[in-house]
């Protein structure tokens, strides 16, 4: 059992981590904002420039809705260049003319931190983002109530503290409640948290409850298959926690959906989380059929256009008390295009105080009517919807669920999966340790610089060093942000709090086999619907023998490159071969899009192939090579393609060298996540010789390939 040393240690090292992490973050932004221009930083789609003030509104919580677009005094374009701003990014507005000007004087990472903290820039959140538009979303209680905007001004991505500040607040409100330390103002200020069975069996302070045996019990899908069934029948009937593992393909979605509507029909409230909103809007999708009341809690323009009637935006404006609170934000907006009002329309002085205060008091109004509704609109929900860091908002700061369930859990830190946690009393997790872990920004080691990341090796190490120390005792602290909730409860409780599911819909059976016997212990069995198809069986490819035989009647191709000389390229600035997406490989390129032309030749659709790659270096080459004329194909990184399927997919290897170097490739996860995207062909491109000496299991895939692929020459296709 946990004793409160451990607990204590428990609670300092993820704060410890999350406040490296945090460091990590905003140290990468001061430097970008401090050492580059203006121009510079758009031109990384990290700032947009010469903005101007359309319009001012209210929107929901009362905030201030800011839409900025680009005048044509200042712009050829209304367009804006390509950026990096999405809903739910923090942002600052600041004065163009002072902010060019500065970076004439020197500057640094101190004085970049001070600008973030200046009030005379705004910071706010960005609501809304269109080709032409973007609206910020200010917090009318931040110390400064009037907007004065100035007419030309710079919109700057800032490092976003919100997703951690909730990550802090939950692990100091555990960790008070736990241990009794409520030490400062702040801790004490938090609303409190109850302690639940849940809570004591995930910090090891006791063990789970016997399972609930289900005496009748009738599936609504008949389509399950026996491991979906045990998973289902096992997450219902555990008392405190449950573990669903989904490899690639097995489906997972499906599973949960059966699970949801059992615990429904049990009357049980349920919350829904996830470590991504497309995460969480899959789950959605699938259960809106169903005679079922549903809330989705975020951001609108983050959920799926199809669901935004499901939106509590949407729901909530649809109520009968909505006319009252628009009454009032009304009154706020008419008095808020006073007050941006230029020239001698500009009211000033005293009557500008004026009208501020009647501000604020509308805004008391609107907060309170336009809660009520929230209120109404949740309560009638039997499942809320959000991602494991939107239901740490204030809509839920109150709400209470019987069951938790989170998605994807194997993809989140520890710490944010806790703040859905704290509002349930029963758990279930789902995901695939065996694929990619949260993207850790910063080091984890005592004596590691925070803009690093973890090698490979590091990372698996952590989760292996835990895993074994956990074996020996209810609870110990982290070795890394990347030992996920997900790992530490497996290691903790055994494999008894796990149900694996074992069919899988997705991929060709022979390429479903590497992963099956190396990772899976070859309990992933191919469903007979996919184990042998093919692309030749789609409709509309080429029907001509030869190219069936070469292209479209092969589940995996090797291009082997080793003795070619085919050698990457280092694109990182001095030259210093950092692992960071800095390599590329031309001739793996011109191989690639050979292959590519030959499919959509052969009648494969560009839409239904995934060219991909461990380095975004080769995704820029490939992207100039390839997208100007086929439009509909998706290049992109293998950390990109987590969670997704694709008929065909290119794997572009790049590593190639005398020093036999693999970087990324060294990570299984990784390399499971590109071998497992493709459904009826894979074609790998890489050079044998190299990879195979970058560890055990590469040269293991390296020698399955060469027996069960098609292996050709590289050259062959370099003209």
């Amino acid at each position: 059992m946990s004793t409160n040393d451990l607990l204590k240690a428990f609670f300092d090292r993820q704060k410890e981590l999350l406040e490296k992490e945090r460091k990590a973050e905003v140290d990468r932004n001061a430097l970008l904002v401090s050492a580059c221009s203006p121009k510079l930083l758009e031109s990384r789609g990290l700032a947009l420039t010469g903005l101007g003030v359309v319009e001012i509104s209210i929107g929901l919580g009362g905030k201030s809705l800011i839409e900025l677009e680009r005048p044509s005094a200042y712009h050829s374009t209304p367009l804006f260049p390509p950026h990096t701003f999405r809903p739910g990014d923090l942002a600052r507005i600041d004065d163009y003319a002072s902010l060019q000007s500065s970076r004439g004087k020197k500057s640094s990472i101190k004085a970049a931190k001070r600008a973030d903290s200046d009030i005379s820039a705004m910071e706010g959140v960005v609501y809304k983002v269109t080709d032409t538009r973007i609206v910020i979303a200010v917090d009318p209680v931040d110390g400064r109530d009037d907007l004065d905007i100035p007419e030309k001004c710079i919109l700057l991505k800032l490092a976003n503290s919100i997703t951690f500040d909730r990550m802090d607040s939950a692990i100091s409100s555990l960790e008070a409640t736990i241990l009794h330390t409520n030490t400062d103002e702040k801790a004490r200020a938090r609303p409190p948290i109850r302690r639940t069975t849940l809570v004591d069996v995930l910090l090891g302070i006791s063990t789970p409850s016997p399972p609930k045996t289900l005496e009748s019990f009738t599936f609504y899908d008949q389509s399950l298959n026996d491991s979906q069934r045990e998973a289902v029948r096992f997450c219902l009937e555990a008392s405190e926690v449950a573990l669903i593992h989904g490899p690639p393909g097995t489906g997972k979605t499906h599973t949960l959906v059966e699970v949801i509507r059992h615990l429904i029909r049990q009357d049980n409230r349920v919350l829904v989380c996830g470590a991504s909103n497309l995460a969480v809007d899959n789950l959605l999708e699938r259960l809106i059929p169903y005679d079922i009341h549903l809330t989705r809690i975020g951001h609108p323009a983050r959920v799926l256009a199809s669901l935004h009637n499901s939106t509590l935006d949407s729901q909530a404006s649809k109520s009968e008390e909505s006319a009252l609170a628009n009454d009032v934000k009304a009154e706020i907006e008419d008095a808020m295009k006073i007050l941006a009002g230029k020239g001698k329309n500009r009211p000033r002085g005293a009557e500008r105080k004026k009208l501020w205060e009647e501000i604020r008091e509308l805004r008391k109004e609107y907060r309170k009517r336009e809660g009520n509704i929230v209120k109404r609109a949740l309560g009638k929900a039997q499942i809320v919807f959000a991602t494991c860091h939107s239901s740490g908002g204030r809509q839920l700061q109150h709400a209470r669920f019987d069951v938790v369930i989170i998605d994807e859990a194997t993809q989140a830190l520890e710490a944010v999966c806790w703040i859905p946690i704290l509002k349930g009393q029963k758990l279930i997790l789902a995901g695939d340790p065996l694929q990619l872990p949260p993207t850790i920004m910063s080091m984890t080691s005592s004596n590691a610089s925070p803009k690093v990341k973890t090698t490979s090796t590091s990372k698996a190490k952590a989760v292996a060093k835990h895993t074994e120390s956990a074996r020996s005792m209810a609870l110990r602290p982290s070795e890394s942000l990347e030992v996920t909730l997900f790992d530490r409860l497996e290691a903790m409780l055994g494999p008894s709090v796990k149900r694996m599911l074992t069919v899988q819909y997705r991929m060709h059976s022979i390429i479903a086999e590497f992963p099956s016997i190396t990772l899976y212990s070859s309990k992933l069995i191919s469903h007979e619907s996919v184990a042998s198809h093919l692309l030749k069986d789609l409709p509309g490819v080429s029907d001509d023998e030869n190219l069936n035989a070469d292209v479209l009647d092969v589940p995996i191709v090797f291009y082997d490159t080793s003795g070619c000389e085919f050698y990457e390229r280092v694109e990182d600035e001095g030259g210093k071969g950092n692992d960071e997406g800095s390599r590329s490989n031309e001739n793996e390129a011109v191989i690639i899009q050979r292959w590519v032309e030959m499919l959509v030749k052969a009648g494969v659709s560009s839409s239904q192939i995934a060219v991909i790659t461990p380095y975004q270096a080769q995704v820029t080459l490939l992207t100039s090579m390839l997208s100007n004329t086929m439009h509909e194909l998706e290049i992109g990184t293998v950390d990109g393609m987590q969670g997704r399927e694709k008929e065909a997919v290119v794997l572009s290897l790049v590593r190639s060298n005398d020093k036999r170097e693999v970087g990324f490739l060294s990570e299984k996860r990784r390399l499971n996540v590109a071998m497992t995207r493709p459904r009826r062909h894979l074609c790998v491109v890489g050079d044998s010789s190299t990879v195979a000496q970058g560890s055990d299991y590469l040269k293991h895939w390296m020698e399955w390939l060469e027996t069960n692929a098609d292996v050709r020459f590289g050259g062959e296709l370099i003209s």
